[in-house]
């Protein structure tokens, strides 16, 4: 059977909580730091295109990337049906070249770990400034770990969260679980697994994906964009709320980084 990333319809369901705060808290970050109107936003990674719609509701001229071919056909088929215009392009994360420029540029649930070495992640950051007008905002939503990168491979807080979603006849229970066991002290990468139980009229089944992902600690990340020359850090919040630090919607913490591309 196919990963769970093949199924673009039930992972819609999955993570299909309310997004507006998080789209609020996007184009407050824009109105704060950005040193350009973004009337445009590129989301990277973007999915089932769950934020790419909001967005597209509030007036953004929006476009959506993603390496998979199910999910790219899905969020244009999603958008039309929804009667919005959304353009999703099939292509990968770690170096990509667009034909235009964009305000803003977004990362959300955690996509950016799939870039699992130092280089990867210069030539995205590469990629993503040459997608941005000078000034524009790059904003990302992960997990870090807590503190500096831990000796003995040795990460003392990992994520396992579940949670239920239903729309219409359609039922998913999901499980987020990440595989300490599989942590790699050197290249601080492991292996994490999202596994849905869907109960719809198509499909009764469980299906999964296990990937390896990096674990990015924010020291260790400050340096690599400061190394990069790229971009500024404008920003580090948490679970996209400028002021406070407790659980939203989902109970664990997310880091939210706001970055903004160099001039020149």
């Amino acid at each position: 059977m196919k990963d769970a990333y093949s199924y673009p319809k039930y992972c819609d369901v999955a993570y299909n909580w309310d997004r507006k705060p998080e789209c609020d808290f996007i184009e407050e970050c824009i109105k704060r730091y950005s040193g350009v109107k973004a009337g445009s936003i590129l989301d990277i990674a973007c999915g089932t295109g769950i934020h790419l719609r909001e967005l597209a509701r509030r007036g953004y001229d929006v476009m959506g990337l993603d390496s998979s071919e199910e999910m790219s056909a899905f969020v244009v088929q999603k958008a039309e049906a929804e009667g919005l215009k959304v353009k999703c392009i099939r292509t990968g994360m770690e170096k990509f070249r667009l034909d235009r420029k964009f305000g803003c540029a977004i990362c959300l649930l955690d996509s950016f770990r799939y870039l699992l070495t130092d280089g990867a992640i210069i030539s995205h950051l590469k990629s993503v400034a040459s997608a941005l007008e000078e000034d524009g905002l790059y904003i990302l939503d992960l997990w870090m770990p807590g503190g500096v990168p831990p000796k003995g491979g040795r990460i003392t807080e990992w994520e396992d969260i579940s949670w239920t979603q239903q729309e219409k006849d359609i039922r998913v229970e999901a499980k987020y679980v990440q595989h300490p066991e599989t942590f790699d002290e050197k290249e601080k990468t492991f292996e994490d697994e999202l596994i849905l139980k869907v109960k719809s009229p198509d499909l009764n089944s469980t299906i999964r994906s296990r990937v390896k992902t990096r674990a990015l600690f924010y020291e260790g990340f400050k340096d690599l964009i400061a190394g990069s020359g790229f971009f500024d850090l404008a920003g580090r919040f948490y679970n996209f709320d400028f002021g406070l630090k407790e659980g939203y919607n989902i109970k664990p913490i997310r880091t939210n980084i706001i970055l903004k591309r160099k001039r020149g």
